[in-house]
């Protein structure tokens, strides 16, 4: 059973150090470190479904460059608490580390990890105006730096079942946006498969993740994304106010319509983590959901990365995303990065492993690697997207690719230096609401007000360090410099 509080003195005690951390006041030049003159590169990843394919291919790279890959994987928060805990007491000894979207600012402005322009600008091979901008803004830019280049690129879009829709005469969601394929046009749809069976069994109309603090607040972004909600009175683009706006009616509505989610979803999906939610899905009992697109392909396989077919491996279809009426539809982006730790003796080598990843000659290997099923499509370069081989692999690329170009994760999850600690509220609040332990208004009441002690409490409210214009084109011109 999920945590439904827990003391207020608590949680913000809790993340005393990351709070710290994530404003500079434990940052700083790292020293760097001793370490052996032997031709390798120690990288240290999440064990997304990248890495399996990645790792099969680590010995291309050591017969390409001459230097030995040593690679290790944790999970989502074995790896964050690892990092944030090695950067702040100075210990990290790897030389590549993988970063999550929302980590990229309190990374840089801290110096835990190099910027990587001087990398960029200087090798061309490295091919950067390939990238999609919208990812590269999402994802790896920060104050018109590059902290990162991506590793796998995660929009989030629509997965459903024809077959199901078939039976119930229902009408099959577009695969581009459309104004007519609105949130409540979505819910509609669900609440007719409500109380329905399927071949035999009983059909949940979809699924969400109840998990907190993490997994679920990646899910219910999406909604304030899509529906012109903001976190802040004015981020990213300068200047920098971070007034929060968590309870004003988009976020109200938000909340509101992702509890109706829940109804409708298993009712042990209070406890879905990330992979649950998707999982449950290729178990063949759940009509549609919304979910990130690496679940385009992990629900071929019956369980996470088992390489064994689920019951409905031919049998689902994929669509745009639903959004609000009268505003432009914005994807929540996020995805893995591969950085330089400032402590690493080694930058040069870990720049070759990075360019070596992140290159489309590897990637598409990776796609077109077998085992296990077929499992990796999160491209952040265009030229993927096109090519043929790839396509008949993943015939979805072109509902993924447009998905990805109306994204903007710096909107829906923003990588602001305090941002782990104002997800651990959210998380929290969010999953007393659809739990049954609060109401939607008390709860981000109670947000805003967290919010609004741990902003103070960070020197972040009022704002009074220099702004940023963070915006696409402002990206799209840093690429340009580089390319």
């Amino acid at each position: 059973m999920a945590l439904e509080s827990i003391g207020r003195r608590s949680l913000l005690g809790g993340s005393a150090l990351a709070l710290a951390a994530g404003t500079g006041l434990l940052g700083g030049a790292w020293p760097k470190r001793a370490r052996a003159a032997d031709k390798s590169v120690r990288v240290l990843t999440v064990e997304d479904p990248f890495f399996f394919a990645l790792k099969e291919f680590t010995q291309d790279f050591q017969r390409e460059t001459g230097i030995a890959v040593e690679l290790e994987s944790l999970s989502y928060d074995a790896l964050q608490a690892r990092l944030a805990s090695s950067f702040v007491g100075h210990t990290s000894d790897a030389d590549v580390v993988t970063v999550d979207q929302m980590w990229s600012g309190q990374y840089l402005d801290n110096n835990w990890i190099v910027p990587l322009n001087d990398y960029i600008k200087g090798d061309k091979t490295v091919a950067i105006d390939d990238f999609i901008p919208e990812v590269l803004y999402s994802l790896n830019t920060w104050r018109g730096k590059f902290a990162t280049l991506p590793m796998a690129a995660y929009g989030q879009g629509v997965i459903y079942r024809p077959d199901v829709f078939q039976q119930f005469g229902l009408d099959k969601p577009p695969t581009a946006t459309d104004e007519s394929w609105t949130w409540a046009k979505y819910l509609e749809t669900l609440g007719k498969l409500d109380g329905k069976e399927f071949g035999g069994a009983k059909l949940f109309p979809t699924v969400v993740c109840g998990a907190q603090p993490t997994p679920i607040v990646h899910m219910f972004t999406q909604l304030t994304a899509s529906s012109g909600a903001q976190w802040f009175k004015s981020f990213p683009k300068a200047p920098w106010d971070f007034e929060p706006q968590v309870d004003n009616d988009g976020w109200m509505r938000a909340v509101e319509l992702y509890t109706k989610l829940y109804k409708l979803s298993p009712p042990e999906a209070i406890n879905y983590v990330w992979f649950d939610a998707g999982t449950r899905f290729a178990k063949g009992d759940i009509g549609m959901f919304y979910w990130w697109t690496p679940y385009f392909y992990l629900v071929k396989n019956a369980g996470y990365m088992t390489g064994k077919p689920s019951p409905i491996i031919d049998k689902y279809a994929v669509a745009a995303l639903p959004k609000a009426p009268g505003v432009p539809q914005t994807v929540s982006l996020g995805g893995w990065s591969f950085g330089i730790p400032s402590s690493s003796t080694k930058r040069d080598d870990g720049w070759q492993f990075i360019k070596w990843a992140t290159s489309a000659a590897t990637q598409k290997k990776m796609a077109l690697f077998p085992k296990l099923n077929y499992q990796f499509s999160d491209f952040g370069r265009r030229s993927l997207y096109s090519d043929p081989e790839i396509a008949k692999i993943y015939p979805y690329l072109d509902v993924q690719l447009a998905l990805m170009q109306q994204g903007n994760g710096k909107v829906a999850r923003p990588p602001m230096p305090t941002y782990s600690s104002l997800e651990s509220i959210m998380g929290l609040e969010l999953n007393r609401v659809i739990s049954g332990g609060t109401d939607a208004k008390s709860a981000l009441g109670e947000m805003k007000m967290l919010f609004t002690n741990v902003l103070k409490g960070n020197f972040m409210l009022p704002y009074k360090l220099a702004s940023y214009d963070d915006t696409l084109d402002a990206t799209k011109e840093l690429i340009k410099s580089l390319a």
